[in-house]
């Protein structure tokens, strides 16, 4: 069965293939549809907020802990932001806990704060100066090395 959509206000349309393996009602269809958005946005909030999209491994390994990690955060965001809808139903006035929200309550109350003391932050910019001059010079001498004939 096939299944068009027509965007409200733009206009465009939209079509779903859909397939039952018996007489299934045009409201079901659309309601599965719609719930297949809903987990369409919610893995998309879940690549951007877990960083399960930034992962830069070159193994099957790394590849499979970066990506367990990420689906691991995005199920405790996800718990977690229900939990705290379901306790909060008695407050009307609230709209649910969202994802992005939950991660600002986390950094806020949770986390740790940098440090940013004067010594730590010199420590690092000399560290990373000085790797960045190790890595110019390596890449200047490769580069040499690459032009002799």
């Amino acid at each position: 069965m096939l299944v068009a959509r027509r965007h409200r206000y733009t206009g465009e349309v939209s079509y779903f293939r859909c397939w039952a393996p018996g007489d299934v009602s045009l409201g079901t269809l659309v309601e599965v549809i719609c719930r297949r958005w809903r987990i369409e946005e919610t893995f998309q909030l879940a690549k951007g907020f877990t960083g399960l999209d930034q992962g830069q491994v070159t193994c099957w390994n790394s590849w499979m802990r970066w990506s367990l990690f990420s689906l691991i955060a995005a199920a405790v965001l996800a718990l977690t932001a229900t939990a705290v809808h379901d306790a909060a139903e008695d407050e009307p006035a609230l709209v649910p806990l969202s994802c992005p929200e939950l991660i600002r309550l986390l950094r806020a109350l949770v986390l740790p704060p940098p440090v940013r003391d004067r010594e730590h932050v010199l420590h690092w910019t000399a560290w990373r100066r000085h790797h960045q001059a190790v890595a110019t010079a390596c890449h200047q001498q490769r580069h040499h090395r690459h032009d002799q004939p």
